[in-house]
């Protein structure tokens, strides 16, 4: 039986793996993906973690292939990490893993940059495939997902939200998980003050006017669940 040509071996030994990050707020559910993943020996997880303050800040300092995100998180959801993500760490592809299958939450997803969408449901089955394509730059949406949603992104309506800063989705997030000003500074390292004129902002913008309905906003969003 004739050997390996010496130049495919030498490619094969020299081939890079897919770098990949991931973050779901369940340390366990995390645990469980990594384990997936390393079983195949084109993939490498660098990293992981489960709070969305502190995502963004770690994916620039690793810089993996792709970056895993569950849409729910504390502190900031995976939309919005999503959106930082692409637009601030060059190289890296995101692919949102998690359990809503609304399309409104997989038009959202695509339209702030996500390359691909998977919900947790098939990630056995999936997963792999899912990061090896969105590592290559295409677009991947799982079993179940109709590519028609994709339409939906050209029919963007001026959202409001899109308006608000990254600091004000931070303190519209911790004021719907139960947080204090007070809390929400600390968390930022901001004044108690400055925590006050983002909600004020925010809340201008998205022309609410009491917590109540701020909160009620931030669920129907899915920046917070449901509790």
């Amino acid at each position: 039986m004739p050997g390996k040509n010496p130049r495919e071996v030498g490619n094969m030994a020299n081939q890079t793996p897919i770098t990949v990050f991931i973050a779901d707020d369940h340390a366990m559910v995390r645990e469980a993906l990594a384990a997936m993943l390393s079983k195949d020996p084109d993939i490498t997880v660098v990293g992981q973690c489960g709070d969305g303050l502190h995502v963004t800040k770690k994916i620039r300092a690793l810089r993996p292939n792709v970056a895993i995100l569950d849409i729910t998180m504390p502190g900031l959801n995976g939309l919005d990490v999503c959106s930082e993500v692409t637009r601030k760490v060059k190289g890296t592809y995101v692919l949102i893993l998690t359990m809503h299958d609304d399309e409104q939450f997989i038009a959202r997803s695509i339209q702030v940059g996500a390359s691909g969408y998977l919900l947790k449901e098939a990630a056995a089955d999936q997963l792999t495939e899912a990061v090896k394509r969105v590592s290559r730059g295409q677009l991947y949406l799982g079993p179940g997902i109709r590519e028609a949603v994709v339409v939906r992104i050209t029919r963007n309506n001026g959202d409001p939200y899109d308006t608000l800063t990254v600091r004000e989705r931070q303190v519209l997030q911790m004021i719907a998980e139960g947080l204090t000003s007070r809390k929400i500074a600390e968390a930022l390292n901001i004044s108690v003050k400055t925590v006050d004129t983002h909600r004020m902002h925010l809340m201008h913008k998205l022309d609410i006017h009491d917590k109540a309905e701020l909160i009620k906003y931030a669920i129907r969003r899915g920046i917070v669940p449901l509790k």
